[in-house]
């Protein structure tokens, strides 16, 4: 009961705090991006090092992992991030959250494209009404042709959920099942992630309102770190800074609300019930809603009816797609029937191990290079184990979001096939 109070809390406060930290940050969504990506670097590497060295937790093993995929990731990772960032900064706080639950449906799709992962029908089902929720809460935006870039922006959050889950799908293909450590993955990661954001920075900075051009950007990054400490730069103009005390206060709070969500996410899958977990996210989705519809919050937003109807349905989908295997289990088990001709050779080849270190790079080659099918066609098929069973459990574990690198984990270092391979809160 308390891991589950504490993770409900820790969410929102991550969920809230992800928003209120562009408010008094409006002008520098660059610097935003940067800033907090940069940070998990000196944080894991506080770690990676001892660990390296003295202790047993990263084996050589791990050590030996190639840095190519790390880069993949990272450069997946940024991508994400910095459409994330942007279109967070242009959203209200409620639509921030109600978007950010289109990895369901997303990664489902790239999953059973990539991976061949099998679903339950009660999952089908909640993806579906996911959708729908998003269309509904959508429409008003749509309807006025997009009026304030509203609808452009949410388009934007909707499409950085495919960079991120495709980034759990090639960590997956790239890495399997193996060992390893969550904090020295997310490191590296962290390294490439800041690596890409920094080119990526230009683009987005034109695309953003008020519209930085590239020769100006370092000084509107200098002004961004200006503002994290308090002092204002745009002192005129329909977006005058107001940095104190907003600037460091939500800034600070947001990364201390991301790496604690981070440590619990871990210690939740690694010593508690992925339950736990799933129940805590889906809460989170209505209370933060309510939360930004309060007088009080910074950047406060009334809820509309079509946000009512659409967070309804939202829910509704979220219960459906992570819980539906114990309210329905024979719908959860009406989905993905074994093969009629299916042999016991095809069924233990989908359950064995996904693949050894050495195959893991192969994979990841022919993933960098486009030439692979991975579920046809190259010089070796990567046989993924049969995830009925896991589908049946009704779980996708929680991906942290919002362009951080996460802190992902757990026992194991890939994801299980059959589960959505997003959803974590960054």
């Amino acid at each position: 009961m308390l891991s589950f109070v504490a993770m409900v809390f820790v969410s929102l406060g991550n969920k809230i705090m992800q928003k209120l930290e562009t408010v008094p940050m409006r002008n520098y969504p660059n610097f935003l991006n940067l800033f907090t990506t940069f940070v998990y670097i000196p944080f894991s590497f506080a770690y990676i090092v001892p660990m390296v060295r003295c202790g047993s937790a990263i084996t050589p093993d791990q050590l030996r992992v190639p840095k190519r995929v790390f880069a993949v990731m990272g450069a997946l990772d940024g991508v994400s991030g910095i459409m994330q960032i942007f279109a967070a900064t242009y959203l209200s706080g409620p639509l921030v959250i109600l978007l950010t639950q289109s990895a369901i449906p997303i990664s489902m799709a790239i999953s059973k494209r990539l991976l061949r992962a099998r679903y339950s029908l009660t999952q089908y089902m909640g993806a579906f009404t996911v959708a729908l929720g998003i269309l509904v809460v959508l429409g008003p935006s749509m309807a006025d042709g997009g009026a304030g870039g509203s609808f452009g922006w949410s388009t934007v959050m909707i499409l950085s959920c495919v960079p991120m889950a495709l980034s759990s799908v090639y960590k997956e293909i790239a890495l399997g099942e193996s060992e390893l450590d969550p904090i020295y993955l997310n490191g590296w990661v962290a390294i490439f992630q800041f690596a890409v954001s920094l080119p990526l920075a230009l683009p987005a900075a034109m695309a953003g309102d008020p519209r930085v051009d590239p020769l100006h950007l370092p000084e509107n990054i200098w002004d961004g770190l200006k503002c994290y400490v308090g002092v204002d730069s745009v002192e005129e103009g329909p977006y005058e800074d107001h940095c104190w005390p907003g600037g460091p206060l939500y800034v600070t709070l947001y990364l201390i609300f991301n790496i604690t969500y981070n440590i619990l996410i871990i210690l939740i899958l690694k010593y508690g019930s992925a339950n736990i977990l799933f129940m805590a996210m889906t809460i989170t989705v209505p209370l933060g809603n309510a939360a930004f519809a309060l007088p009080f919050i910074p950047g406060h937003t009334p809820l509309q009816s079509t946000d009512i109807i659409g967070l309804f349905a939202i829910m509704g989908g979220l219960v459906l797609y992570r819980f539906g295997a114990s309210l329905c289990p024979r719908l959860a088990r009406a989905a993905a029937p074994a093969t009629k001709g299916d042999s016991n050779d095809a069924a233990k080849e989908r359950r064995r191990p996904l693949l050894d270190i050495d195959e893991r790079a192969a994979a990841a080659d022919n993933f960098n290079s486009g030439s692979g099918n991975f579920n046809s066609g190259g010089k070796k098929r990567v046989a993924f184990r049969d995830s009925l069973s896991e589908a049946e459990s009704g779980g996708d574990e929680e991906n942290p979001f919002s362009g951080r690198p996460p802190l992902a984990g757990g026992k194991k270092g890939g994801k299980k096939a059959g589960e959505s391979p997003f959803e974590y809160e960054m």
